[in-house]
């Protein structure tokens, strides 16, 4: 029994057509045409100008297309630097043996249940150097010479592997974008917790609390709250509670370990080392002058 993609709520076989490593290719490689099969096609030297559809992209190293079924396309490479390339090209099939015509990006959105970025859908994929290896392994697999010897079945898990690949790749992305994004509005939940921090100074404050009181990660936190303020919370914490003693030694006649209990800090001797590391000087040598 052949392997069965689930794509759109139908169960689509996937039947591998060729998987080649495209050297030295210059100027036009070939007309503008479609036809119902998938390209994905992964850039990794040179450079050329890849038109897909209406829209005209410069490919570089590192960029990945993925074009759909009847889509138009046709691809030009430097005559100077040229192209070098990866592609693996499949069809899908219904029940009918029909050729399917699907959209690899609206597939992905009803699986995944989040939206392709238009820049995504519209352009190539820019594929972090980290994810680079994951997904060259996927070609690599299709590109092995004992893969000729693999029954069509085994083919076909391959293709949906490279395929699977893909989708968790363009998952990643999306993914990071949005937690860019999120960091970049970050800046109201950051002044929410300076504000908490501030009131609540002689308090014990743990980073599981402040990350419950904004509803994120601890991790997530720290890595937000340090792209606003240079420093992590609990790091900002600590410079709050130093600058509030500074003030309680200069201005009030509070004994060291009183001030020490006002700023949070249950064992003065920790709480004047912890001074003498931001300051300097003991809180007593401080409020000498």
């Amino acid at each position: 029994m052949s392997f069965r993609l689930l794509m759109h709520g139908r169960p689509l076989r996937v039947e591998h057509i060729t998987t080649d490593r495209q050297q030295n290719r210059r100027g036009p490689v070939n007309n503008r045409h479609r036809h119902p099969v998938f390209h994905v096609m992964y850039i990794t030297d040179g450079e050329g100008r890849f038109l897909v559809n209406d829209r005209l992209t410069r490919a570089l190293p590192g960029h990945l297309y993925i074009i759909n079924p009847n889509e138009w396309h046709q691809f030009h490479g430097d005559e100077t630097n040229s192209l070098h390339n990866l592609e693996c090209t499949f069809l899908v099939r219904d029940d009918t043996q029909e050729p399917a015509v699907v959209n690899f990006f609206d597939w992905f959105e009803a699986k995944r249940g989040m939206p392709v970025p238009a820049s995504l859908r519209e352009g190539p994929i820019r594929v972090p150097a980290k994810l680079q290896p994951f997904l060259l392994e996927g070609f690599n697999r299709l590109l092995d010479p004992g893969s000729r010897y693999v029954t069509e079945e085994h083919r076909e898990l391959m293709v949906a592997d490279l395929l699977l690949r893909t989708e968790e790749l363009l998952w990643q992305l999306i993914a990071s974008q949005g937690d860019r994004t999120r960091e970049r509005t970050g800046a109201e939940e950051v002044e929410t917790l300076k504000r908490y921090m501030a009131a609540h100074l002689g308090e014990s404050i743990q980073l599981e609390q402040l990350a419950a009181l904004v509803h994120w990660s601890p991790n997530y936190l720290c890595r937000v709250y340090k792209t606003h303020t240079g420093m992590t919370p609990l790091a900002h914490l600590q410079q709050l509670r130093m600058e509030a003693a500074e003030k309680l030694l200069l201005y009030t006649d509070y004994p060291v370990f009183t001030v020490s209990e006002t700023v949070g800090y249950e064992d003065p001797s920790y709480f004047a080392r912890l001074f003498r590391r931001h300051r300097g000087r003991a809180p007593s040598d401080y409020r000498k002058g």
